[in-house]
């Protein structure tokens, strides 16, 4: 926020470490979302060389896709000042990305199977034949999901910095009432089981349409906990039974999407 060349330096030695690159890309987030689009894309547009420079020498299109998503999400969220908006257009910024991979990429994703084809053969083995055989569409998937999840979670991290500097405290109430509109969530819904119907190579892309609601579900989940100030213990024992119990995670979802029709936060009872 102090100019030009620190927002430049630090999102562009982000984006150019692979491990960090979600730091970068929250970067220059935080400058679109105080200072608005044209300083958001005097950042984006220095942050962009090493992300192109990671994608020709790294073989790794993951910075670059991030940073473009990430500033896209960033820009709606200052636009329309809704969370529900900015990760709808998240998803469907990974969904482009993907889209993209799978018309224009198809080296870079067969070299990406090439690599894990020895992983997925000992799995398959383990498994006595009964895995699906990987194809370069559902790599497009993987890239397109993680696309979704770290723009928003670099996303969060811009805005966490944000309030920090100028509103302590408003980041919190703002996860606390993350829930999606109706509207919104019929629109992924319908993505979801469009894309799941459109043929083999797309059959894990709808997981993208999922992300969404994974992060409203655990928005619910940490605004009731705060709400009756239930303590960290409840949040710990969600987490590891999130970890250990596979069909929770179906529960989470669909509670989401609930909330988004009758808004559960509304109908409890008062704290005390």
């Amino acid at each position: 926020m102090k100019g030009r060349l620190q927002a430049v330096a630090v999102a562009a030695l982000g984006i150019g470490t692979l491990m960090f690159a979600w730091v970068g890309a929250a970067a220059a987030a935080l400058v679109t979302l105080r200072k608005g689009l044209t300083e958001g894309a005097f950042v984006v547009m220095w942050a962009l060389l090493p992300a192109t420079a990671v994608l020709v020498y790294g073989q790794d299109v993951g910075p670059l896709c991030m940073l473009l998503v990430t500033a896209l999400a960033a820009w709606v969220l200052r636009n329309t000042r809704s969370w529900a908006n900015a990760m709808a257009a998240a998803v469907a910024g990974g969904m482009a990305s993907a889209a993209v991979l799978n018309r224009f990429g198809q080296d870079y994703l067969s070299g990406i199977l090439e690599g894990v084809q020895p992983m997925l053969d000992q799995l398959q083995a383990q498994s006595n034949g009964s895995l699906p055989q990987i194809l370069t569409g559902d790599i497009a998937a993987v890239i397109g999901s993680s696309t979704v999840l770290w723009s928003v979670l670099a996303l969060m991290l811009a805005r966490w910095w944000q309030a920090m500097l100028y509103n302590p405290g408003g980041f919190r109430d703002e996860m606390w009432s993350l829930r999606l509109p109706a509207g919104i969530t019929v629109l992924l819904v319908a993505g979801m089981l469009l894309v799941s119907q459109s043929g083999e190579v797309y059959r894990f892309w709808g997981v993208m349409c999922l992300l969404p609601f994974i992060a409203c579900g655990l928005s619910l989940l940490h605004g009731v906990v705060g709400r009756y100030k239930l303590g960290r213990t409840w949040l710990v024992v969600f987490y590891i039974a999130l970890l250990l119990i596979g069909p929770l995670w179906a529960v989470l979802i669909l509670t989401a999407i609930v909330d988004s029709w009758i808004d559960i936060r509304r109908r409890l009872p008062t704290a005390g």
